[in-house]
């Protein structure tokens, strides 16, 4: 009875009803919406920092992450294990790549001046299927198996000493485990940019064993790198990662790349505030309507009230009818927010007609297109708090109501 008198009541004032609706509906659909864009902005970041060389994961020397220094390497022994342990991992883990890389600062030369670079040795067959580096590519062509001599510049620093494709330069480098300077000429084979203004003003790739035999490493490296089907199992990988190579610095992105991770986590905090500021002001307009509507309806309170209808069922009556309103705002604002999200996700949300050039933010380069990513746990979440908001809003109208009938005799009387 109390159900069917509520849904009866809410029909009373139809246009109320939609009205209230309405705006709980399209709150929670701007929040999926939003939430959406959010999680897939930050997760089209973590993809490109993690490509542009970093990975999901990455094991080196205790010490490296601190320091860079070029003595500080993984043994060849080390090396073995970590890549024996990566496999073991396989099974429980969806990793896709491991690549081994080395590091070191540099001076890079042509007959048009000298310039700081940072020399990168990579696997160039490994890059081109984990890494973004080839994508980024603007002239020439990616390092291949043939001619140990080649490497490939970031633009600024192709621009800077007025070097084109097949011209040579010279790189200087201290070399590993001595205080020795090194230099080696190299052809020019390909030049990228990557969207980073600083990073292309450094950037050398050459060839992994060239880069080990310039520097005087051996066979020994500065880091593997890990690529994972899945960004969100970096943080478990590592984990166990840190337990089985305790001898090893094991570090899932986000510790790889503190300032990323805090930019995101700002960015997060953010969004939550504005959200809250959101949903108070949608708060205001349902708790009013819900008052409205039993202030209106003192005289039905006390007629409920001669005919025997307690004040308990009469807060019951009241807190269904917020039930409903909750339950039909949580349906429509999932729709609503579901098919954005889906629009958003095929077909992205274009953010270059804004500014123009590459806009970078934390040391990444910003996509052009957001591309809207919402997880189950999110909507069931905000599905729930539009609920819970719902429900606690209509206490105080349901209280209300409860005290109606016996107010309103009084006054009578």
């Amino acid at each position: 009875m109390i159900l069917r008198i509520a849904w009866r009541n809410l029909w009373r004032r139809t246009r109320r009803t939609l009205l209230t609706v309405s705006t709980v509906s399209l709150g929670l659909a701007l929040l999926l919406i939003s939430l959406g864009l959010g999680d897939g902005s930050h997760r089209q970041m973590i993809d490109s920092a993690v490509r542009m060389g970093v990975g999901h994961l990455v094991i080196q020397q205790t010490g490296y992450q601190e320091g860079a220094e070029i003595d500080r390497t993984l043994a060849p022994s080390q090396v073995i294990d970590a890549e024996s342990w990566i496999e073991k991992q396989r099974s429980r883990f969806p990793i896709r790549d491991r690549l081994r890389r080395v590091f070191a600062s540099g001076l890079a030369s042509s007959a048009d001046g000298s310039t700081g670079a940072q020399i990168i040795g990579i696997q160039p067959e490994g890059e081109m299927r984990a890494s973004l580096f080839d994508e980024k590519l603007i002239q020439g062509r990616f390092l291949h198996k043939e001619g140990a001599d080649q490497v490939v510049l970031g633009e600024g620093i192709a621009r800077k000493l007025k070097l084109e494709l097949g011209e040579k330069m010279v790189l200087m480098a201290q070399a590993a485990y001595t205080s020795e300077i090194q230099s080696k000429l190299v052809r020019v084979t390909g030049i990228i940019r990557t969207g980073l203004e600083q990073f292309d003003q450094m950037l050398v790739l050459m060839h992994l064993d060239t880069a080990q035999e310039f520097l005087g490493l051996g066979t020994s490296v500065h880091q593997v790198a890990i690529f994972l089907e899945d960004e969100l199992l970096s943080e478990p990988l590592a984990t166990v990662g840190k337990k089985e190579l305790p001898e090893l610095e094991v570090l899932h992105w986000g510790e790889a790349l503190p300032e990323l991770r805090d930019y995101i986590r700002v960015d997060d905090g953010g969004n939550y505030v504005f959200h809250v500021f959101i949903f108070l002001l949608i708060a205001f307009t349902v708790m009013n309507t819900l008052l409205m509507s039993v202030l209106e309806r003192s005289r039905e309170f006390a007629l409920l009230d001669a005919l025997g209808l307690a004040p308990g069922k009469r807060f019951a009556m009241v807190l269904v009818e917020g039930t409903l309103v909750a339950l039909l705002s949580a349906l429509a604002g999932g729709l609503l927010g579901y098919s954005g999200h889906l629009y958003l996700h095929v077909h992205g949300l274009p953010i270059d007609a804004f500014y123009s050039g590459d806009i970078s933010a934390a040391g990444v380069t910003l996509d052009p297109v957001l591309y809207s990513d919402l997880s189950f746990n999110r909507i069931a979440g905000s599905v729930s708090l539009v609920m819970i908001l719902t429900l606690l809003l209509a206490l105080l109208p349901a209280l209300r109501a409860a005290r109606a009938g016996n107010v309103h005799l009084l006054g009578n009387v």
